[in-house]
């Protein structure tokens, strides 16, 4: 008789995940963030999110005794002495660069008297205290399952601070294609158009950049026979192309990289945004860019050459209230997307054939 499914997995289970749970003090953390040893930027990671504010009040939290959640590492199998950070990034980014020196205290309710204050600038016995204080560290070590990180990871953070679409999307998908969206995504014309500001801004907190790339390739596959709702397409998409051999991915590298050479050459600082407004708009993102990508690099020169032409006639396009809205609102519904698209695209074609 073969083994009960049940015991069987939940025996192999057991086996996935082999852990290690210690307390280290905070000026040893701090000490292996900044050596390296421990990763706080793993690819599946997200962005930095905290404000000096919220990382002083975590200290203020070691310095008067409130606890504090214990953070989760991963051992590196193939480097010994190396961490990458499942939770806890921001609570170790924090330490780190507290202890370093580069936090000046802010923000501080129940010990008013430390604002402004660095660690440097505290009485000696203080600082001892406070790099002594203890911080727990559960460890999944290196004989546990590979992908089973990545499952604490989603489950560690669906509980606590939800993770948006693409923050999922990065962990859930992680592979070659992932990669080259959040190499594309530091396109500098992009980032300026939507804002995106390393490491400072709330669009690059969030990842907004990344997801237009991911935006720009599912869409310009498939816009005329989207039919579904924009986020389960761009999943549908990560699922579909993760694992894109190199030529395929060398293919959607050019062809990103001169789509927003040739949408910076025709519009200049005003692409993706409507006339006189300095906003760029997603759905004229998804316009301008996939019309673009729809020409011929032929008719892309023809374009760029006749740019004061083209930038006319796609502005006079706003006077179409049909236009307009789908640009605007309700802006991932399939036919507003094929509308948009597909007017500015007869714009294009018709100044360059």
């Amino acid at each position: 008789m073969g083994a009960d499914p049940v015991l069987q997995s939940f025996m192999d289970a057991q086996k996935s995940a082999v852990l290690e749970i210690a307390d280290q003090g905070l000026l040893s953390l701090a000490h292996l963030v900044d050596s390296g040893a421990v990763d706080v930027s793993p690819k599946f990671q997200r962005r930095d999110r905290w404000t000096a504010e919220k990382q002083s009040l975590l200290i203020e939290s070691f310095m008067t005794n409130i606890p504090v959640p214990p953070v989760y590492l991963a051992e590196d199998a193939a480097r010994i002495g190396s961490y990458s950070v499942i939770d806890g990034k921001q609570r170790l980014t924090a330490i780190s660069v507290f202890f370093a020196n580069r936090l000046a205290l802010r923000g501080l309710t129940r010990l008013p008297a430390l604002n402004g204050l660095r660690v440097n600038d505290l009485p000696e016995g203080v600082r001892v205290a406070l790099g002594m204080k203890n911080l727990r560290v559960t460890t999944l070590l290196r004989q546990s399952s590979e992908e089973l990180k990545h499952e604490v990871f989603l489950r560690l953070n669906t509980g606590g601070e939800i993770l948006n679409a693409q923050e999922i999307r990065n962990v859930a998908y992680r592979g070659p294609l992932n990669d080259l969206i959040y190499e594309l995504a530091e396109d500098q014309f992009l980032r300026t158009q939507f804002k995106v500001v390393p490491k400072a801004s709330p669009a690059y907190r969030k990842m907004t950049d990344a997801e237009l790339v991911l935006r720009f390739l599912a869409l310009e596959e498939g816009w005329r026979s989207f039919r579904g709702d924009l986020r389960a397409e761009l999943d549908r998409f990560m699922m579909v192309h993760r694992f894109d051999d190199e030529e395929e991915l060398s293919r959607k590298r050019r062809l990103f990289q001169d789509v927003m050479h040739t949408c910076e050459a025709i519009w200049g600082s005003d692409a993706f945004k409507r006339s006189g407004r300095d906003l760029a708009l997603a759905g004229l993102f998804d316009a301008q860019a996939i019309a673009v990508a729809e020409l011929t690099k032929d008719q892309r020169r023809t374009a760029i050459a006749k740019r004061a032409s083209v930038a006319r006639d796609c502005a006079d396009l706003f006077n179409e209230d049909e236009y307009d809205e789908a640009v605007r609102r309700a802006t991932n519904t399939p036919s507003r997307l094929k509308f948009r698209t597909q007017r500015t695209l007869d714009v294009l074609k018709e100044l360059t054939s």
